[in-house]
């Protein structure tokens, strides 16, 4: 391989000025034309519901390129802040991350919680290993200490970090005002309970109560994707398919009737890097099935309506599916006149 092999030797170890061999030329021809074969990432596998795995064998190589995390503004484009070398490591068998052992996450586990999963590789790696990032949610900021939110935004929160253990990462603010703007961690509490704390240097954030980031690590790494352990303490079962993420079994985000736009936190159906929303509505008992998606509350983007059949199929009469893009603040506005026996569930999501 090229990319893997630079730089070489005697360039990382040399000083001054250096001769560049034909060998050389050959290695960068190859590692220009490599990179065009590691855009995307490898695919995270449900295993059972503590367990993901990223799956490999030595004829079909799990690749992957350390750039980052990606860009909350530019699709595409990813983010680094610094920590990461942006080289790529292989590995040829498979590598599991379960989430019920001791060292395969920052913090302890928790239920109703968004985990990123990171691929980590140290300087002299070839290989690659799997750790999850809570997703985590402003609670409060006072002289740059920020107090922790849970997903849901119902409660504050601890996740239980080894006192400092985060010195060194980086904030990344993926919703609200200061969306995209990174800052160097320089403490964090080890509280588990509800008081959860990280303080960051640099220039203030504005930041408010439910807005989202997530901690870079202060390694090499790359983001493969984002996985729900629900409140049962479950990792909820899915399939992913490069940026698409499909629920094994599809989450309800609400039901009944809705008397105008109403914005709603999607917090419980999809992660904060979710840009597209899949899903369906459907009604029961008869009812004819309504329902007005809108990105600003006030015209719709997207109407679903239709008559009920005459008989009931999977527990619904009439289903109608919907793609829709997710305002920046990770919420949607929903309306269907204040008719009952409306049900909306979600599919899945788009990053």
């Amino acid at each position: 391989m090229a990319l893997i092999n630079l730089p070489q030797a005697k360039w990382g170890s040399g000083t001054g000025r250096q001769v560049i061999l034909k060998s050389d030329f050959n290695t960068i021809e190859q590692a220009v034309v490599e990179s065009f074969a590691l855009g995307g990432t490898p695919a995270l596998e449900y295993v059972n519901g503590t367990t993901i795995q990223v799956n490999a064998t030595p004829d079909c190589k799990a690749r992957v390129m350390l750039c980052g995390f990606p860009s909350p503004l530019h699709r595409g484009l990813w983010i680094d802040s610094g920590l990461s070398d942006g080289r790529y490591r292989e590995n040829a068998t498979c590598v599991t991350l379960d989430l019920a052992v001791t060292g395969s996450l920052w913090g302890t586990i928790k239920a109703s919680q968004w985990y990123v999963v990171y691929a980590l590789a140290g300087s002299a790696d070839t290989t690659f290993s799997l750790k999850a990032m809570p997703l985590m949610r402003v609670s409060s900021q006072s002289t740059q200490i920020i107090t922790l939110r849970n997903n849901g935004n119902s409660a504050n929160i601890g996740y239980g970090f080894a006192t400092n253990e985060l010195v060194g990462a980086k904030i990344l603010v993926l919703t609200g005002t200061s969306r995209g703007l990174a800052r160097q961690i320089t403490a964090n509490n080890n509280d588990n309970a509800e008081g959860g704390t990280i303080t960051y240097g640099g220039s203030a954030l504005t930041l408010s109560q439910g807005d989202w980031f997530v901690v870079l690590p202060q390694t090499n790494f790359r983001y493969l994707g984002a996985v729900f352990n629900d409140s049962a303490g479950e990792v909820s079962p899915f399939y992913q398919d490069g940026p698409l993420f499909t629920f094994r079994t599809p989450r309800e985000l609400t039901s009944g009737a809705i008397n105008g736009y109403t914005l709603y936190d999607l917090w419980s159906v999809a992660p904060p890097t979710a840009r597209v929303l899949r899903g369906f509505a459907s009604a029961t008992n008869g009812y004819d099935l309504k329902l007005a998606l809108s990105l600003d509350g006030v015209n719709p983007t997207l109407i679903l309506h239709g008559a009920p059949p005459s008989g009931d199929f999977a527990g619904g009469r009439g289903a109608i599916p919907f793609n829709s893009r997710v305002l920046a603040h990770h919420a949607i506005y929903l309306n269907n006149e204040n008719t009952a026996n409306q049900v909306i569930r979600v599919t899945g999501w788009e990053e």
